[in-house]
């Protein structure tokens, strides 16, 4: 296999209070340098860190006068200045373990699935502690619509986003000319953070903080075998943080019951489709509360009354 020129931008805010947020990205960091001797990783932190490695380079942000889930959109300047040193341009977040065999899978489908204007996908999957299987992140709902590609069946994903992206140097260059690399938030969120640390993770697949599709792709895609998603498009989820205590419908489905038996031929959505879609997304973000937060405030005021809680 080729030895491509591999740059890897990688947020990474430190908290205390997650117990193994840092042997998971190391070992987030080891499995990216093994695609290749030239891949090179770029770490973006609030905190001072340094590796023994020359291939993996710190990058401090302060945050005195901007909020931490800002610090997803740091890496852009860098990256856009790369534009013409790198094969391929990858973001990641830091708990998410990308190996060789999903990098081998990207070689082999993407040309065609980018010909034909659409996004070679992938699964981020979880492991449930209690019963061992494994589940979805992102899936919330059955992909229901497929298509063929030189004889080769994709089901089409009801869900693009994997919180990672991956685009060769020539998706990449026409990707920064677009007005979906940077934003104005002030515009985009009321409360200007909402949905920023997320958007940045969705790359050039999905939809924008507005729920508008950009455009690029007719949709997200992964090849089929036996009726099921190819293995290698899953990418773990080192945190298990949903499947294990999910909030509402992310983490509950496993693998291999996100396919739809039947699947229907995909249609591109239509002008109408995307507007209606547009007021799906924003009616859910507008109204949606944080059940975990709202059970975790309740909480407390009882113990505040019972006069568990001391100063």
């Amino acid at each position: 296999m080729k030895s491509f020129k591999i740059c890897v931008h990688i947020p990474l805010y430190f908290e205390k209070r997650k117990k193994k947020q840092l042997s998971n990205f190391k070992k987030v960091c080891n499995s990216f340098l093994k695609l290749s001797k030239r891949a090179e990783l770029f770490i973006h932190s609030n905190k001072k860190l340094k590796s023994k490695n020359k291939r993996i380079k710190f990058i401090l942000h302060s945050f005195k006068e901007s909020h931490p889930f800002k610090l997803t959109w740091y890496c852009r300047d860098l990256m856009e200045s790369q534009k013409d040193n790198y094969d391929i341009f990858i973001y990641c977040e830091d708990d998410i373990l990308f190996t060789k065999k999903n990098f081998k899978y990207w070689l082999a489908y993407k040309d065609q699935c980018i010909e034909n204007n659409y996004n070679l996908g992938f699964l981020r999957t979880e492991v449930n502690k209690k019963n061992k299987k494994l589940y979805s992140t992102d899936q919330v709902e059955k992909s229901r619509y497929s298509i063929n590609l030189s004889n080769k069946k994709y089901v089409v994903l009801a869900n693009s986003n994997c919180s990672f992206w991956i685009y060769d140097k020539d998706e990449f260059n026409k990707f920064i000319k677009t007005k979906y690399w940077k934003f104005d938030w002030r515009w985009i969120s009321v409360s200007d953070i909402l949905l920023i640390r997320e958007m940045a993770a969705v790359g050039w697949h999905g939809q924008n903080m507005n729920g508008i599709d950009m455009g690029r792709y007719l949709g997200t895609i992964v090849p089929l075998k036996k009726g099921k998603t190819d293995s290698k498009s899953f990418i773990r989820h080192l945190s298990d943080n949903y499947a294990n205590s999910p909030p509402g419908l992310f983490g509950t489905f496993k693998m291999s019951d996100i396919v739809e038996k039947n699947l229907k031929q995909f249609k591109p959505v239509s002008s109408i489709g995307r507007l209606l879609k547009r007021v799906k997304y924003m009616a859910y973000h507008l109204l949606r509360f944080n059940i975990k937060r709202y059970f975790k405030k309740n909480t407390l005021h009882k113990d505040l009354r019972s006069g568990l809680i001391f100063k």
